[in-house]
């Protein structure tokens, strides 16, 4: 049995650290407002995005969707370099806070660059 999509959105920025701000509102106007999880969902969103202006140095576009069950979060950039948790320093934590907040997350390489992906399990009680 599928899950009913409720919500989605999808929105392009440039890589400065202005857009951080546009994709945090982005993020709260499309999680309906009963999810205890809607703030770990713009923390990683913000996080995800924040290595795009940090490292790839690209146009970026966030894409949310939220269902019955999750929320899923891709953002995806111009660059083929695909961030691994194993390959960071202690002082480089964003990856292992994704990996610990979320229910799962990956990459995917694509034609143009790559897919930062995480999801979240809905909390509405």
């Amino acid at each position: 049995m599928g899950h009913s999509e409720l919500a989605s959105v999808e929105q392009s920025f440039e890589a400065t650290p202005e857009s951080l701000h546009d994709v945090r509102a982005l993020t709260r106007s499309v999680l309906p407002s009963v999810d205890r999880s809607s703030e770990d969902v713009v923390l990683i969103t913000s996080e995800l995005a924040s290595n795009v202006v940090r490292h790839a140095h690209t146009q970026y576009t966030v894409s949310i969707s939220v269902d019955d069950r999750h929320v899923r979060v891709e953002v995806s950039d111009g660059s083929s370099i695909i961030p691994a948790v194993e390959d960071l320093s202690d002082s480089q934590y964003g990856l292992r806070m994704v990996e610990r907040i979320t229910s799962d997350w990956g990459v995917e390489a694509t034609n143009d660059g790559k897919t930062v992906w995480a999801e979240f399990t809905r909390s509405t009680a």
